[in-house]
């Protein structure tokens, strides 16, 4: 039986060309471990295939290769030099040279140098060129750490030339063997990405190939799940894993083989069986036994709405929409109308409106009611994200740019905060490199920073807010309102809409980043009078508890005052918001209560009365 669809991807593809290429360039996912069915040439079938682990790429090119039929294997890296293999171990490092009836001094002298052995590139490559144009025995020459050869690939130091040239010439000498299958001496070389190579050397290269690693696909992480289901923890009582394995490849999309293998040992470690399995992915994702979300007190939940409209003040709409997902997540149901499961955030709002209404309270205010603790909610004001760098802000820098260390602003903080609310503040001024991440985000579920390390989104709700629509801008930046203080609800939600849909159509050029957002649009009310009176109730409210709880001073006040306080000093800022609203009652009252206690020597343990007199606000 030979198969090629049973090897990983990536091999499967370089099966199909070792014939026809001399020089193959492996980049992607080269650090990870690997599994290759050792037994494929002779399992009748596939049930009957052993796969084997190897722990890095160059052992399990040695096994595959060997099984084709190559005679020499040879890999070099800096740090260890280099090594000489046979099927039989006829050939060595100490014979090759007669064996292959090389004639070149320098190689011989650079093979016996072995102890410790000789690190330089130049001339392994110089004794792969050699190996390459043999005619004795069929070879096949590795180079690890290739991305190492040069510090800048576009920009070559005059060591690293005759490298790079070498490698053009060993794979035009290569020698094709007519009574081996065709097949040819190749070289190997592994890199971190395809472009730490220059590209004139593989440009317009007929004998080069370009090969990318990935990550195991779904099906190889099936596979991986047959092979290795039997290593996780057991108790000893049987286990259905009919639902286990129709699972296993959704929850596990983006891991890499070392990251499968750590879930047998989280397994292991925590006395988790493999039926268990969401724990045991979300316990390597986040750390956490215990999900917030699924462990929100029920009364909390059926209080909600009624819960959210005391903080966030004439925005049923908007409390209703954030309640539903809140709900939904409870129960987790939010991948329910998804044949998979998914790895996609909780969930998706976008709030906009006027300035002031409470789109950020109202995200402060889930993130108390679902993981008890505002400081779960993220804030990332986008108009710090408005230049041609902002991705690398997010993510990170990649090693060896300024600013690798730091890391990204977003993805450290949901790698400490994974369950979170992660809010994205008048996300228009974001430069549009950003909607890329943001798509991955809303598609993927995931980020790989700077580092290469993943971070998970899967528990986190993400809220967008925006001012789009309220608004326009001239080409000066002058901007002008679009709707009026007072409108009705029905047309400016028609316009707001109305403006965010020719952003993300026209002028961003992304119709698909809109797509995403789905209908979770909420636009949030203007403060309207009625709201207005309650705004006032409760903040003062909040300075008289205060007061008295600081000072032992009862601050008097009634409903005529805050009739009186708004029309006076509050109504004609409305059109700011709530914002407005404190900003006037910092102004006239609290600033008027700090003095007024000074100047009349009522520091403590006294009661003050506020009233309004010719639309001033007075203490006594």
């Amino acid at each position: 039986m030979e198969k090629t669809n049973i090897f990983p991807r990536w091999l499967q593809e370089f099966k199909r060309f070792q014939a026809l290429k001399a020089e193959f360039f492996l980049y992607g996912n080269v650090y990870d471990c690997y599994y290759f069915p050792v037994n494929y040439k002779e399992a009748p079938d596939e049930s009957a295939l052993e796969y084997k682990r190897f722990d890095n790429i160059q052992d399990l090119l040695q096994r595959y290769l060997f099984s084709q039929g190559y005679e020499i294997i040879s890999y070099f890296d800096v740090i260890d030099g280099i090594s000489v293999k046979s099927p039989d171990g006829s050939v060595t490092i100490e014979n090759i040279v007669s064996t292959l009836q090389l004639k070149d001094g320098d190689i011989q002298s650079f093979l016996k140098n072995a102890s410790p052995p000789k690190r330089s590139t130049d001339d392994a490559i110089s004794f792969y060129r050699q190996l390459a144009g043999n005619t004795v025995k069929l070879s096949a020459s590795i180079v690890n750490f290739a991305s190492r050869i040069t510090s800048d690939p576009n920009h070559l130091e005059a060591e690293a030339k005759p490298i790079f040239l070498k490698m053009l010439k060993a794979a035009q000498e290569s020698i094709v063997f007519g009574n081996k299958d065709d097949l040819r001496n190749i070289l190997i070389f592994i890199c971190d990405k395809l472009n730490d190579i220059p590209a004139w050397v593989l440009l317009d290269n007929p004998l080069a190939k370009g090969i990318e690693v990935q990550k195991p696909n779904r099906d190889e992480r099936l596979r991986f799940f047959d092979q290795r289901h039997g290593r996780f923890y057991s108790a000893g009582s049987p286990v259905d894993l009919t639902e286990v394995k129709r699972i296993f490849p959704d929850l596990t999309e983006g891991f890499t083989n070392h990251e499968l293998e750590n879930l047998i040992t989280i397994s292991r470690q925590e006395k988790l069986s493999v039926d268990r399995i969401k724990e045991i992915i979300d316990l390597f994702k986040y750390g956490l036994k215990e999900n917030p979300w699924e462990t929100i007190d029920t009364a909390k939940i059926e209080n909600a709405e009624k819960n959210l409209e005391k903080r966030v003040l004439g925005q049923k709409a908007a409390i209703s929409k954030a309640v539903e997902i809140i709900r939904r997540s409870n129960l987790g149901l939010d991948s329910i109308d998804r044949p998979r499961p998914s790895n996609r955030p909780k969930g998706v709002l976008f709030f906009a409106g006027p300035t002031g209404t409470g789109k950020t309270e109202l995200a402060k205010a889930l993130a108390e009611l679902i993981f008890s603790d505002e400081d779960a909610m993220i804030r990332f004001d986008m108009s710090e994200y408005n230049d041609g760098n902002s991705d690398v802000k997010l993510i990170g820098s990649p090693p060896g740019y300024v600013g690798y260390e730091e890391g990204g602003q977003l993805t450290d903080a949901i790698r400490k905060k994974p369950f979170c609310i992660a809010l994205f503040d008048e996300i228009e001024k974001a430069h549009p490199k950003i909607f890329d991440k943001f798509l991955q985000i809303l598609d993927d579920g995931r980020l790989t920073d700077g580092k290469g390390e993943t971070v998970y989104f899967s528990q986190a709700l993400i809220i967008f807010t925006s001012n789009l629509g309220i608004f326009t801008e001239d080409g000066r930046g002058v901007r002008t309102a679009k709707v009026r203080y007072g409108e009705a609800y029905k047309e400016l939600e028609q316009s707001v809409k109305e403006e965010i849909r020719t952003f993300f159509t026209s002028k961003l050029g992304r119709p698909e980043v809109l797509n995403r957002f789905g209908d979770n649009f909420v636009v949030f009310d203007f403060i309207r009078p009625e709201v207005a009176s309650l705004i006032v109730n409760k903040n003062l409210n909040v300075i008289k508890t205060n007061l008295l709880k600081f000072r032992n001073v009862s601050l008097e006040f009634d409903d005529a005052f805050v009739d009186s306080f708004l029309e006076s000093c509050a109504k004609d800022n409305l059109e700011m918001g709530g914002r407005g609203i404190v900003n006037r009652i910092e102004t006239h009252i609290k600033n008027g209560l700090t003095n007024f206690m000074f100047l009349a020597n009522k520091k403590k343990d006294c009661s003050i009365t506020a009233t309004m007199n010719d639309g001033h606000v007075t203490f006594q």
